[in-house]
């Protein structure tokens, strides 16, 4: 690898996102769904949740924290997965430290009954504004590190306004309907992506977790889920910021769309084996893959090994765990992970069998 600025994570970090010559991969969680802020660096950050939730300073605060005790190389937020969902209508529950913010019912029996009101004053709801602010705070304290802001997907959203299998039944059924209510999504996040770039965001990480190829099949995904994502990848990028990906599951014969999307970086799930995927697709950088699960259950020198192999087999071009760390998840097993990728030297493991 040729040099890049060792001092300038930001700098890394965009130069990896772009294919361009790193000295090393950074290490990164993009926040959103992949929640860099388990209890343990909760209970040592000053900040308590669901207080961040609420708060712009507290919100900015507890990702620049989580930053500096895990280690990871960038700074997102929110800190959950819900606003979106909230500026829908959503009732939530915004849990605690050791419980995830959570959706607790969906607002409207049918796609029909969501209400089409326009994007600026849905922009004013819920904790949109919290969250757009919080990135204007980040920007002038996170330094060098770079500010990832997070979206759930368009059809994730919609499904959140109307009971999910109400919701994919009608995406069949009642396709006019669907369509409406997926294309104002898909307005307002283009909005609120515009926003939160103008605040100071760097990049912005989209989490489609619902309507994926796993779930929905490859013939809806195709015909529903993609031409969403397009265009609003297409609007962040007319923005100004570059775009990062993330799908739970596989991606089976879907995986061949993913060169229609222009995105810059993917996250695969960990059942998705990396260097596969990046020989697919060699214009993307490949984010990850290190599996949430063994960040939770495993020993550090296990989770030492796995992150030492996919920085020696150049199986990706940033590291990140591959999807959001469960609450309970250690910060020693976390700090593993990223001393990995920092301090290689000293954070190298023989590769021995794990016991």
């Amino acid at each position: 690898m040729t040099a890049s600025p060792a001092g300038d994570r930001r700098a890394r970090f965009l130069r990896a996102l772009a294919r361009q010559p790193v000295d090393r991969p950074p290490v990164i969680c993009t926040g959103g769904s992949m929640t860099a802020v388990p209890a343990d660096v909760v209970n040592g950050s000053g900040f308590a949740l669901p207080a961040a939730h609420l708060d712009p300073d507290a919100m900015a605060g507890l990702a620049l924290a989580a930053a500096q005790i895990t280690g990871f190389e960038s700074v997102g937020i929110p800190l959950c997965t819900t606003v979106e969902a909230e500026a829908f209508d959503a009732e939530i529950d915004l849990g605690d430290a050791v419980t995830e913010a959570r959706l607790v019912r969906e607002p409207y029996r049918t796609t029909r009954d969501v209400p089409l009101i326009p994007v600026q004053d849905r922009l004013r709801r819920g904790r949109i504004g919290v969250t757009i602010e919080a990135v204007r705070r980040l920007a002038e304290t996170a330094g060098d590190l770079p500010i990832i802001a997070n979206l759930i997907g368009p059809v994730s959203i919609a499904a959140s306004a109307v009971e999910p299998e109400t919701f994919f039944r009608e995406l069949r059924t009642k396709r006019d309907d669907t369509k409406r209510l997926v294309e104002h999504v898909t307005e307002f996040l283009a909005a609120y992506s515009r926003a939160l770039i103008a605040a100071g965001a760097d990049a912005i990480a989209i989490h489609e977790d619902t309507a994926t190829p796993s779930l929905i099949g490859p013939l809806l995904f195709e015909q529903v889920t993609l031409p969403t994502l397009e265009r609003l990848i297409a609007e962040i990028h007319e923005a100004g910021a570059p775009v990062l990906l993330h799908m739970c599951g596989n991606l089976g014969r879907a995986e061949t769309l993913l060169s229609r999307l222009h995105c810059e970086g993917f996250i695969p799930d960990a059942v998705i084996p990396p260097g596969d995927l990046g020989r697919s697709h060699p214009h993307l950088a490949i984010i990850g893959n290190l599996g949430t699960f063994l960040l939770h259950q495993g020993a550090p020198e296990q989770i030492t090994r796995s992150t030492s192999r996919l920085v020696r087999d150049r199986a990706v071009h940033i590291v990140s765990p591959a999807c959001g760390m469960a609450s309970a998840t250690a910060l020693a097993n976390i700090r593993a992970l990223t001393d990995a990728v920092t301090h290689p030297v000293s954070a190298a493991l023989e590769e021995v069998p794990s016991k």
